[in-house]
């Protein structure tokens, strides 16, 4: 203590102490054991929950029934969307033949006619010089005209005209003989045909009808028997014009 402490009157007494002291250590690891101690004798725990059973849950299972009483329409209902849904449905494969798909005739395709087809190509003009007239021509034009009887026409047989392209291929052309008869004047029927380098008629379609089938069919037979002298080219098209003539009609069609 310095001189103006000592001179000071106090009440208490204190004991002068230059060390340091041991009580302040062990009042602070005491308060470290009773903390401790506490710590571990009043701590909480979680309580522990009580155990429930727990039990299945409900199934029920859906089948069609046609009992009323345990039918329910959403059961239906679900059941219904379900067999929409199934995909097996759509997976199954349909192993179902058609019927009569076996006896079904085989037909080549180029024998049914889709489209119309073309006409041979155009031939070139032909340069035709006229006659010269007949002298005496103005002479019988002043003259009276004679008297002449009616002269009944002379019947018109049935003609095949060729092109000017197989003009020059044909040698001889056969006569035409219809196997049926026209109750009235027939058109001409014009035939498309394909000769080969061979000279055979390899395609023929009927190209402008007569409006008779029979007939139609009797060119066709006509044209595709006929035989041409060989050529260079591969396949050349032309037409064959046939002109029906009085041979075709029927006796009793006539006036």
């Amino acid at each position: 203590m310095n001189d103006t402490e000592r001179e000071t009157p106090v009440i208490f007494t204190w004991a002068d102490r230059e060390g340091s002291s041991w009580w302040f250590v062990a009042f602070v690891f005491l308060s470290f054991l009773l903390h401790s101690a506490a710590f571990f004798l009043f701590q909480g725990k979680n309580p522990t929950a009580p155990r429930t059973v727990r039990t299945a849950p409900l199934v029920q299972v859906l089948s069609p029934s046609n009992d009323s009483a345990t039918r329910s329409p959403e059961n239906d209902a679900l059941l219904q969307w379900i067999a929409m849904h199934d995909p097996a449905l759509v997976a199954k494969v349909q192993t179902v033949e058609p019927k009569g798909l076996l006896s079904v005739p085989y037909r080549q395709s180029f024998q049914t006619i889709r489209t119309q087809p073309l006409g041979a190509p155009p031939e070139p003009p032909t340069i035709q010089i006229p006659p010269a007239h007949d002298p005496l021509a103005l002479i019988r034009s002043v003259s009276p005209p004679e008297k002449h009887g009616v002269i009944p026409p002379l019947p018109q047989p049935t003609q095949v005209r060729l092109s000017t392209a197989l003009q020059s291929r044909s040698t001889k052309m056969p006569a035409i003989t219809p196997g049926t008869k026209a109750s009235a004047t027939v058109q001409p029927t014009i035939v498309l045909v394909g000769v080969n380098a061979e000279g055979e008629a390899r395609f023929a379609f009927v190209q402008q009808g007569c409006n008779d089938n029979a007939l139609d069919a009797d060119a066709l037979a006509f044209v595709r028997a006929l035989r041409f002298s060989p050529s260079g080219d591969a396949l050349q098209w032309s037409t064959i014009t046939i002109e029906w003539g009085d041979d075709v009609i029927a006796p009793a069609a006539q006036k």
